[in-house]
């Protein structure tokens, strides 16, 4: 395993210098120029002292992003779920045709998650039963189960996040990809869709949000819709589910401990 750490700048050689002087200087770097991003690649052996290192270098705006990862620089990945295949360039590179291209800058939804799987794995399983026209991403991150849902037949799909980052990510990937006509990304929770029904909502959040927010999700869906949600452990299945004992499961998937679940109200 190796420690990522993604630093913003338009001058590497600066942040390089001020790194080398602090004696952390990484074994492994590369600078995305289209990105204005130099990761830098450490061993994993003690990250905490790394980090630590790092952050009497670094001020909290200059630091996008710190995680953990099996290679130590940003590469290129192809990974397909039912018939959606999907491409995460490191750059510049282009899809091939046929392809969602998913720029993911960070690493929520990088589509590598258990997580972001286990709703991709519903979404192509129900959605021809479902056959929703308007679908909810509730908690978009890059905007990958957005992308999902309108490369499946989807015609009008709003997407939300409260995060900055995650906005600016995803309207990128919805504008490469061409669909900026059928996906709207905007900034905000579950209230942004106050006005409106949908035939499903998406919801890839951590146990606390949505327990707090699934008892709202009915309130914007169709009578008859479905909600599909991830974020929980297989040993949380009944905490999530007592906030919505009315909630019919229709169908659940699990993967490394984690579980998804499809929820017709």
């Amino acid at each position: 395993m190796f420690l990522q750490v993604k630093v913003r700048t338009a001058d590497p050689e600066e942040v390089l210098a001020r790194v080398r002087k602090a004696g952390l200087l990484p074994p492994h770097r590369k600078y995305l120029s289209g990105e204005g991003l130099l990761v830098l690649g450490y061993p994993a052996e003690n990250p905490d002292e790394t980090l630590r290192g790092l952050s009497r270098v670094f001020s909290f705006e200059e630091v996008e992003e710190t995680g953990l990862s099996e290679t130590p620089l940003p590469a290129p990945e192809r990974f397909s779920v039912g018939p959606l295949r999907f491409f995460v360039p490191v750059e510049a590179e282009a899809p091939a045709p046929g392809e969602i291209y998913l720029r993911s800058t960070l690493s929520f939804g990088s589509g590598r998650h258990p997580t972001t799987k286990l709703c991709l794995r519903l979404l192509t399983e129900l959605f021809p039963e479902v056959a929703p026209e308007a679908v909810f991403d509730l908690g978009c991150g890059s905007g990958i189960l957005a992308l999902a849902a309108a490369g499946l037949g989807a015609q009008r799909v709003l997407a939300a996040d409260i995060d900055p980052r995650a906005v600016r990510e995803a309207r990128h990937n919805v504008e490469r990809n061409g669909l900026s006509g059928r996906i709207l990304i905007i900034r905000g929770s579950l209230d942004s869709a106050a006005l409106v029904r949908f035939d499903l909502v998406l919801a890839n959040l951590t146990i606390g949000t949505l327990s707090a927010l699934l008892p709202e999700i009915p309130g914007v869906l169709r009578p008859g819709g479905v909600a599909i949600v991830s974020g929980i452990s297989s040993g949380q299945r009944e905490e999530i589910l007592s906030v919505v004992p009315r909630a019919e499961v229709l169908r659940e998937v699990t993967e490394e401990g984690w579980l998804a679940l499809a929820l017709r109200f």
